[in-house]
């Protein structure tokens, strides 16, 4: 027997869980499934109320399980999406992630520079 590790796909099984703590007082976030936008918004507001507030530690959680397989399955798993479960996993969970702050702090940046 071997052993597979891979990502929970059941129904109502969140693609991600989404949270975020200050670096600087830790206060945290809410944690919200599958979409990192709350969390950015989350954080702009919290250094609009404290503004020497802007280092933020954010996490991207996702449910995994290691099941037994037979002899070949996990070759089968990897050729089914093209790409080892984690890496997809960090594609997904990442990606949009990044991308969606990054606009948030661009906007912002665009806001402080405007207000100062």
């Amino acid at each position: 027997m071997n052993w597979l590790l891979a990502p929970v796909r059941e129904q109502g099984a969140p693609e991600g869980i989404f949270g975020g703590e200050c670096v600087t007082c830790g206060e945290l976030s809410p944690l919200v499934d599958d979409d990192p936008q709350p969390v950015a918004i989350w954080a702009i507001r919290h250094t609009q109320r404290e503004p020497s507030h802007g280092l933020f530690l954010f996490r991207a959680e996702k449910h995994w399980r290691v099941e037994r397989c037979a002899d070949g399955i996990e070759g089968d798993a990897e050729a089914r999406s093209g790409r080892h479960p984690v890496a997809e996993f960090f594609d997904r969970a990442f990606g949009p992630a990044f991308v969606g702050l990054m606009c948030l702090l661009t906007a912002f940046a665009g806001y402080l520079m405007a207000y100062t």
